[in-house]
């Protein structure tokens, strides 16, 4: 019985790795040897499966993408990354309101890539967590959206600002009327540093607990199902996460007010 198109693409992990390999461009059988770590028998029987459902071709002894092998080995690729993600820490998502990413942004969930969680020990339940503030403070660049109010907010954006840091922070009008009622003078002195920029939106247009954004990693935090917070942030070091991170504060923001005086 011939395999189905489904059964070719995703039954087999020489396969999927072979093509997701030629997603970065033609190679050669010695090449394809080599990054994969195969002997020549085993894999030219997975070529000649593949070619065969004509998702790969062959030309001057380069293998390739065939044009439909470059049609669905992306959609392969996101696939198998939002199972990965899902699959690393299941119990986690199950009780996470994941309503709370916006749908363009939760379809590409996969991008998180291989994360971890983060969180404080008992000493320190209202800070970050101590990898994230070690991130942090070695970053450049800053970007962190919230909709939520961290008691650790105040001191530690002016700390990162005060050494040159580029900091830029959106806020939910919860976050803000917190920040102007009870750390005022604090947020004066923020808006009055050099590198800082606070922008501040509808509590309705942010429903994620919060994100930060470095050049370095990007972490996320969601409320759970129950609308119950517990400190944690979801922390991730890949340049997919980097991307997915800053174009969902760049979402944010889009939706936001410049705050320069109070």
């Amino acid at each position: 019985m011939e395999s189905s198109l489904l059964d070719v693409l995703f039954l087999s992990e020489k396969r999927k790795n072979l093509l997701l390999l030629l997603l970065d461009g033609p190679k050669t059988i010695e090449e394809i040897k080599s990054t994969l770590d195969v002997r020549s028998s085993p894999i030219m029987t997975q070529i000649k499966i593949l070619m065969k459902q004509d998702l790969i071709v062959e030309n001057n002894r380069l293998y390739k993408l065939s044009s439909i092998g470059e049609i669905l080995v992306p959609k392969m690729k996101a696939i198998l990354e939002t199972f990965n993600v899902f699959d690393k820490n299941h119990n986690y998502w199950i009780n996470q309101d994941m309503t709370s990413i916006p749908s363009e942004f939760l379809d590409d969930i996969g991008k998180l890539g291989n994360y971890i969680e983060v969180n404080p020990d008992r000493n320190h339940v209202f800070e970050y967590p101590k990898e994230v503030v070690k991130h942090l403070s070695e970053s450049e660049k800053v970007m962190i959206s919230s909709s939520f109010f961290l008691p650790i907010y105040p001191s530690l954006c002016i700390e990162l600002a005060a050494k040159g840091t580029d900091i830029t922070l959106v806020f939910t009008e919860y976050v803000y009327d917190r920040m102007l009622n009870d750390y005022k003078k604090e947020l004066e002195h923020f808006l009055n540093l050099k590198y800082t920029k606070l922008y501040v939106c509808n509590n309705n247009n942010m429903k994620i607990a919060s994100s930060i954004v470095t050049e370095k990693f990007m972490a996320l935090s969601l409320f759970c199902n129950s609308g119950i917070y517990y400190n944690h942030n979801l922390v991730s070091f890949d340049e997919s996460a980097l991307k997915w991170g800053k174009e969902l504060f760049d979402h944010y923001k889009s939706m936001a007010r410049p705050i320069t005086r109070v």
